[in-house]
């Protein structure tokens, strides 16, 4: 059977959010329709805590297998899995991100039914107080201005084969902005076929910003230079788990 879809979890140390992870996806693949086949590609790249242990334990009936990917960088990971995927949609979910249960649905329609290439979703906080959920919300209005590098969600988005083929890979020089290649290249030759698909919330968490002293005002004044000068994009701390 030909595999419609493929689910990239690019993962990192993330012991704490994989299993709710993993049951928000297995809730999500079991919406599909049974005539579509999907894969779910978990990446592990190179975590030191007990996420593999954790998602080789899960118990929910998930089929899913792991890939190893030796060098560090969510952008590599996110690589090593669509080039090992088999599926003609691509569906990028990082791995503390909770996908809502009609999401791979959803997908579908976009590709099959409407003709889109590309696409994201808003996010929404997963933990956090009042300051998580502002941000969040922030972001889900920046993602709908006219601007090509305004189109941003790695942590849940999806491409066609054919798209990443023609416009990817992600960009592995960098730690912010890796999905310009695929999204705002798309918006920049076919705004058209790419979709920002508000309807639907994914949940993330926003654990960056909070353990950090001025974590939100920090993260805000890296990305905002890193979409001024490509040297804000290269470096961003991974550390914080």
């Amino acid at each position: 059977m030909t595999i419609r879809l493929s689910v990239i979890i690019p993962a990192y140390n993330e012991q704490s959010w994989i299993a709710q992870t993993l049951d928000a996806i297995g809730t999500a693949q079991s919406r599909l329709p049974t005539a579509v086949a999907s894969e779910v590609i978990l990446v592990d790249n190179g975590s030191v805590d007990d996420t593999v242990n954790l998602a080789r334990s899960h118990k929910q009936p998930l089929q899913f297998r792991i890939e190893h990917c030796p060098t560090l960088g969510a952008a590599r990971a996110r690589n090593w899995g669509a080039h090992r995927a088999r599926g003609d949609i691509l569906i990028f979910v990082d791995a503390d991100t909770l996908v809502p249960e009609d999401a791979f649905i959803r997908v579908l329609e976009h590709c099959d039914l409407r003709q889109y290439e590309a696409g994201m979703f808003s996010l929404g906080a997963l933990d956090g107080g009042l300051r998580s959920r502002c941000w969040w919300f922030f972001w889900n209005q920046v993602r709908r201005l006219p601007l090509a590098k305004a189109k941003a969600m790695p942590a849940l988005m999806f491409c066609t084969r054919a798209v990443f083929e023609e416009l990817g890979p992600f960009d592995e020089r960098v730690v912010i902005g890796e999905e310009w290649p695929i999204l705002a290249g798309l918006y920049r030759q076919r705004p058209d076929r790419l979709i920002y698909d508000r309807t639907l919330i994914g949940k993330t968490s926003s654990r960056r910003m909070e353990r950090q002293p001025f974590g939100y005002c920090r993260t805000f004044l890296k990305w905002a230079w890193a979409v001024v000068d490509f040297r804000g994009r290269v470096s961003y701390r991974t550390d914080i788990r």
